[in-house]
Protein backbone atom coordinates (compact mmCIF):
# COMPACT_ATOMS: atom_id res chain seq x y z
CA UNK A 1 0.00 0.00 0.00
CA UNK A 2 1.83 3.47 -1.07
CA UNK A 3 0.20 6.65 -0.26
CA UNK A 4 1.35 9.96 -2.14
CA UNK A 5 0.97 13.70 -0.94
CA UNK A 6 0.81 14.98 -4.18
CA UNK A 7 0.56 18.41 -5.93
CA UNK A 8 0.17 20.36 -9.47
CA UNK A 9 0.74 23.54 -10.95
CA UNK A 10 -1.35 24.38 -14.10
CA UNK A 11 -1.84 26.25 -16.93
CA UNK A 12 -4.99 27.54 -15.24
CA UNK A 13 -8.50 26.37 -13.58
CA UNK A 14 -10.10 25.83 -17.00
CA UNK A 15 -9.08 22.57 -18.68
CA UNK A 16 -5.77 22.61 -16.25
CA UNK A 17 -3.02 20.85 -17.98
CA UNK A 18 0.26 20.32 -16.00
CA UNK A 19 3.16 22.22 -16.06
CA UNK A 20 4.94 21.06 -12.74
CA UNK A 21 3.83 17.81 -10.24
CA UNK A 22 5.72 16.85 -6.85
CA UNK A 23 5.15 14.15 -4.55
CA UNK A 24 6.66 12.66 -1.49
CA UNK A 25 5.91 8.83 -0.16
CA UNK A 26 3.94 8.87 3.16
CA UNK A 27 2.48 6.74 5.86
CA UNK A 28 0.40 7.18 8.73
CA UNK A 29 1.65 5.67 11.96
CA UNK A 30 0.22 5.85 15.26
CA UNK A 31 -1.74 9.08 14.08
CA UNK A 32 1.97 10.43 12.80
CA UNK A 33 2.66 11.42 9.24
CA UNK A 34 6.20 9.20 8.38
CA UNK A 35 7.79 10.35 5.69
CA UNK A 36 9.35 7.01 3.65
CA UNK A 37 10.62 9.41 0.73
CA UNK A 38 11.17 13.23 0.72
CA UNK A 39 9.75 15.50 -2.29
CA UNK A 40 10.62 14.92 -6.09
CA UNK A 41 9.42 17.67 -8.58
CA UNK A 42 9.35 17.42 -12.24
CA UNK A 43 8.21 19.54 -15.17
CA UNK A 44 6.48 19.18 -18.29
CA UNK A 45 5.38 20.61 -20.94
CA UNK A 46 1.61 21.27 -20.42
CA UNK A 47 0.72 21.26 -24.89
CA UNK A 48 -1.50 24.63 -24.53
CA UNK A 49 -0.58 27.99 -22.99
CA UNK A 50 -0.18 28.89 -19.55
CA UNK A 51 -2.67 31.52 -18.38
CA UNK A 52 -1.45 34.98 -16.52
CA UNK A 53 -3.24 34.03 -13.19
CA UNK A 54 -1.22 30.99 -13.06
CA UNK A 55 1.79 32.92 -13.68
CA UNK A 56 1.52 34.82 -11.29
CA UNK A 57 1.10 32.20 -9.01
CA UNK A 58 3.04 29.66 -10.36
CA UNK A 59 6.06 32.25 -11.88
CA UNK A 60 6.19 29.33 -14.48
CA UNK A 61 6.01 30.37 -17.66
CA UNK A 62 5.73 29.01 -21.23
CA UNK A 63 9.27 28.93 -22.07
CA UNK A 64 10.35 27.39 -18.96
CA UNK A 65 8.42 23.67 -19.94
CA UNK A 66 8.25 24.38 -23.76
CA UNK A 67 11.64 21.96 -23.83
CA UNK A 68 10.22 19.91 -20.83
CA UNK A 69 8.48 16.35 -21.46
CA UNK A 70 4.65 16.46 -22.97
CA UNK A 71 2.27 15.97 -19.29
CA UNK A 72 0.40 13.33 -20.96
CA UNK A 73 3.51 11.37 -20.47
CA UNK A 74 3.28 11.24 -16.50
CA UNK A 75 2.86 8.40 -14.57
CA UNK A 76 1.19 7.24 -11.79
CA UNK A 77 1.57 3.73 -10.22
CA UNK A 78 -0.84 1.52 -10.10
CA UNK A 79 0.34 0.68 -6.78
CA UNK A 80 -0.70 3.95 -5.48
CA UNK A 81 -3.62 3.24 -2.81
CA UNK A 82 -3.58 6.83 -1.16
CA UNK A 83 -3.66 10.53 -2.62
CA UNK A 84 -3.17 13.16 0.13
CA UNK A 85 -3.55 16.91 -1.14
CA UNK A 86 -5.08 20.30 -0.35
CA UNK A 87 -7.89 20.13 -2.81
CA UNK A 88 -6.67 16.76 -4.29
CA UNK A 89 -9.87 16.43 -6.11
CA UNK A 90 -8.30 19.06 -9.18
CA UNK A 91 -4.92 17.91 -9.20
CA UNK A 92 -6.98 14.36 -9.63
CA UNK A 93 -8.88 16.22 -12.81
CA UNK A 94 -5.07 17.35 -13.85
CA UNK A 95 -3.57 14.01 -14.21
CA UNK A 96 -7.07 12.43 -15.49
CA UNK A 97 -6.13 15.18 -18.15
CA UNK A 98 -2.68 13.81 -18.55
CA UNK A 99 -3.85 10.75 -19.59
CA UNK A 100 -4.09 9.01 -15.99
CA UNK A 101 -6.53 6.17 -15.71
CA UNK A 102 -5.61 4.67 -11.76
CA UNK A 103 -7.94 6.57 -9.46
CA UNK A 104 -6.12 6.36 -6.09
CA UNK A 105 -8.81 6.69 -3.09
CA UNK A 106 -8.44 10.95 -2.25
CA UNK A 107 -8.06 12.15 1.03
CA UNK A 108 -8.43 16.26 0.79
CA UNK A 109 -6.74 18.15 3.61
CA UNK A 110 -8.90 21.07 2.14
CA UNK A 111 -12.15 19.43 3.60
CA UNK A 112 -10.55 18.37 6.56
CA UNK A 113 -10.04 22.03 7.70
CA UNK A 114 -13.16 22.84 6.90
CA UNK A 115 -14.35 20.08 9.26
CA UNK A 116 -12.34 20.79 11.90
CA UNK A 117 -12.34 25.02 11.62
CA UNK A 118 -14.72 25.91 9.71
CA UNK A 119 -14.95 29.52 11.25
CA UNK A 120 -11.07 30.02 10.23
CA UNK A 121 -10.77 33.21 8.17
CA UNK A 122 -9.03 31.80 5.40
CA UNK A 123 -8.75 27.40 4.16
CA UNK A 124 -5.79 28.12 2.14
CA UNK A 125 -2.43 26.06 2.51
CA UNK A 126 0.08 29.12 3.07
CA UNK A 127 -2.87 30.58 5.75
CA UNK A 128 -3.14 26.95 7.50
CA UNK A 129 0.80 26.74 7.68
CA UNK A 130 0.50 30.62 9.56
CA UNK A 131 -1.90 29.21 11.56
CA UNK A 132 -0.28 26.31 12.69
CA UNK A 133 3.65 26.54 12.05
CA UNK A 134 3.95 30.49 12.40
CA UNK A 135 7.92 30.47 12.49
CA UNK A 136 8.08 28.06 9.24
CA UNK A 137 5.36 29.88 7.50
CA UNK A 138 7.43 33.14 7.84
CA UNK A 139 10.89 31.71 6.65
CA UNK A 140 9.57 29.80 3.93
CA UNK A 141 5.96 30.69 2.83
CA UNK A 142 7.51 33.09 -0.08
CA UNK A 143 8.54 29.35 -1.70
CA UNK A 144 4.57 28.96 -1.94
CA UNK A 145 2.82 27.45 -5.27
CA UNK A 146 6.09 25.91 -5.90
CA UNK A 147 5.02 22.23 -6.24
CA UNK A 148 7.70 20.91 -4.03
CA UNK A 149 7.51 23.43 -1.11
CA UNK A 150 3.39 22.83 -1.26
CA UNK A 151 4.25 19.19 -0.67
CA UNK A 152 6.39 19.78 2.46
CA UNK A 153 3.63 22.68 3.51
CA UNK A 154 0.99 20.26 2.84
CA UNK A 155 2.99 17.11 5.15
CA UNK A 156 3.14 19.90 8.02
CA UNK A 157 -0.50 21.04 7.79
CA UNK A 158 -2.02 17.22 7.66
CA UNK A 159 0.42 16.19 10.96
CA UNK A 160 -1.63 19.46 12.63
CA UNK A 161 -4.98 18.74 11.63
CA UNK A 162 -4.76 14.77 12.36
CA UNK A 163 -3.58 16.38 15.88
CA UNK A 164 -6.43 18.63 16.06
CA UNK A 165 -9.02 15.54 14.82
CA UNK A 166 -7.69 13.30 17.35
CA UNK A 167 -7.96 15.95 20.51
CA UNK A 168 -11.63 16.45 19.31
CA UNK A 169 -12.03 12.76 19.69
CA UNK A 170 -11.52 11.32 16.11
CA UNK A 171 -9.33 8.17 16.27
CA UNK A 172 -7.06 8.87 13.39
CA UNK A 173 -3.92 6.52 13.23
CA UNK A 174 -3.39 5.19 9.98
CA UNK A 175 -4.18 6.03 6.30
CA UNK A 176 -7.51 3.78 5.83
CA UNK A 177 -8.86 5.76 9.55
CA UNK A 178 -7.33 9.14 7.67
CA UNK A 179 -8.80 8.47 4.70
CA UNK A 180 -12.44 7.40 6.34
CA UNK A 181 -12.23 10.95 8.44
CA UNK A 182 -11.85 12.74 5.18
CA UNK A 183 -14.77 11.61 3.64
CA UNK A 184 -16.72 12.52 6.52
CA UNK A 185 -15.40 15.94 6.38
CA UNK A 186 -16.13 16.45 2.58
CA UNK A 187 -19.89 16.68 3.57
CA UNK A 188 -19.73 20.60 5.14
CA UNK A 189 -21.28 21.76 8.04
CA UNK A 190 -21.32 25.48 7.53
CA UNK A 191 -21.20 27.51 4.11
CA UNK A 192 -17.95 28.12 2.83
CA UNK A 193 -19.37 31.03 -0.28
CA UNK A 194 -22.30 33.22 -0.83
CA UNK A 195 -24.30 35.41 1.64
CA UNK A 196 -24.74 32.97 4.18
CA UNK A 197 -20.52 32.24 4.34
CA UNK A 198 -20.01 30.86 7.96
CA UNK A 199 -23.62 30.07 8.44
CA UNK A 200 -24.33 26.70 10.01
CA UNK A 201 -26.30 24.70 7.44
CA UNK A 202 -28.08 22.90 10.45
CA UNK A 203 -28.64 26.57 11.91
CA UNK A 204 -30.06 28.10 8.14
CA UNK A 205 -32.04 24.65 7.75
CA UNK A 206 -34.02 26.15 11.27
CA UNK A 207 -35.20 29.60 9.29
CA UNK A 208 -37.65 30.10 6.59
CA UNK A 209 -34.66 32.40 4.43
CA UNK A 210 -32.45 30.59 5.21
CA UNK A 211 -33.87 26.75 4.31
CA UNK A 212 -34.99 28.69 1.09
CA UNK A 213 -31.85 29.33 0.34
CA UNK A 214 -30.48 25.79 0.56
CA UNK A 215 -33.68 24.76 -1.41
CA UNK A 216 -32.82 27.14 -3.94
CA UNK A 217 -28.97 25.64 -4.19
CA UNK A 218 -29.84 21.81 -4.56
CA UNK A 219 -31.96 23.45 -7.58
CA UNK A 220 -28.35 24.11 -9.19
CA UNK A 221 -26.82 21.92 -11.67
CA UNK A 222 -23.15 23.75 -10.46
CA UNK A 223 -23.70 22.42 -7.06
CA UNK A 224 -20.80 20.48 -5.02
CA UNK A 225 -22.51 17.03 -4.09
CA UNK A 226 -21.47 17.02 -0.71
CA UNK A 227 -22.57 20.28 -0.24
CA UNK A 228 -25.96 18.63 -1.76
CA UNK A 229 -25.77 15.69 0.47
CA UNK A 230 -25.06 17.94 3.79
CA UNK A 231 -28.12 20.49 2.79
CA UNK A 232 -30.59 17.75 2.03
CA UNK A 233 -29.64 15.70 5.16
CA UNK A 234 -30.28 19.61 7.28
CA UNK A 235 -33.80 19.86 5.58
CA UNK A 236 -35.37 16.15 6.45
Amino acid sequence: MTTYILDTETTGLIDPHMTEAAYSIVDIIDGKVIVLQEPRSKRFNPMKEISLGSMATSHICDEDVANETPHTEFKLSSSVDYLIGHNIDYDMQVLKNAGVTHTPKLICTQAMVSHLLPTLESHKLVALLYHFHKDIARQQARQAHAAIADIYFTQLVLGSLIDLANSQGHAITDVASLYDFSQMARVPTHMSFGKHKGAAIADLAATADGAGYLKWLLKQDSVDPYLAQACQQALK
